[in-house]
């Protein structure tokens, strides 16, 4: 998400390690819920601005830990080697850097997180890009316009870039890309979408909290690890 990112996916290299992709999914799942978006949407985008195939999981997925800066996409095994890629790419004087699930541009935007830490955190990261794009969509009054302008002002880029939205987004509704089910726990309540079954009348969102924020996470991963086994 910047004025003219070309994406992460092109000239990406293959991450290492077993970081679950499902943080992004499942921090996408309850924002697009707990904002009342349309269903899949910024799972869609999310694919196209951080995915990529993975023949660990045998799908595509949205990797957490993606830089793109200098025309390169790259995914980082942690944050801390993300965040420590971030930090060497600004010292030699790189500005232009998208990080995280949602690819949000630090040049555009980077005044919305506290820290790198905060940027690259699913639950901030997803929840700003839905807010931004909420944002446009309330200024354009346009779903499509909103989308082609969340990536770039160019108008070339903009069609580009929403056709590959729409492309993933159609395969998500017709269920040709495997994705978690809204997070909620076994025998939950199905209207809650909070990681954990937690209402979005329970809980701020994004949490402003730090100790909000390190409970989202950690319930959050006790979900992946449930669905994994």
């Amino acid at each position: 998400m910047s004025e003219e990112t070309k994406g992460a996916a092109g000239g990406a290299t293959d991450p290492a390690g077993d970081t679950p992709p499902m943080l992004c999914e499942l921090a996408i799942a309850a924002a697009e819920r707990a904002r009342d978006m349309p269903r899949y949407l910024m799972q869609a985008i999310a694919y196209t601005e951080s995915g990529y195939i993975s023949e660990a999981h045998g799908r595509r997925v949205a990797w957490p830990w993606t830089v793109m800066a200098e025309g390169k996409g790259r995914y980082y095994p942690s944050k801390d080697a993300a965040i420590a890629a971030v930090e060497g790419l600004r010292a030699r004087g790189v500005g232009n850097i998208d990080v995280g699930c949602m690819q949000v541009n630090l040049h555009y935007h980077g005044d919305a997180f506290a820290s790198l830490e905060e940027a690259f955190d699913p639950v901030h990261n997803v929840a700003y890009a839905t807010a931004f794009l909420l944002d446009l969509r309330r200024k354009a009054n346009s779903w499509t316009r909103a989308i082609k302008q969340y990536h770039s002002r160019d108008r070339e880029r903009q069609f580009t870039y929403r056709a590959r939205v729409y492309e993933e987004w159609e395969a998500l509704r017709h269920g040709r890309v495997a994705v978690p089910a809204s997070p909620t726990m076994p025998g939950a309540d199905g209207k809650k979408s909070q990681p954990g079954g937690i209402s979005p009348s329970s809980v701020n969102w994004p949490p402003r909290s730090y100790s909000e924020q390190k409970r989202l996470e950690t319930i959050m991963r006790a979900r992946v690890m449930s669905v994994q086994r």
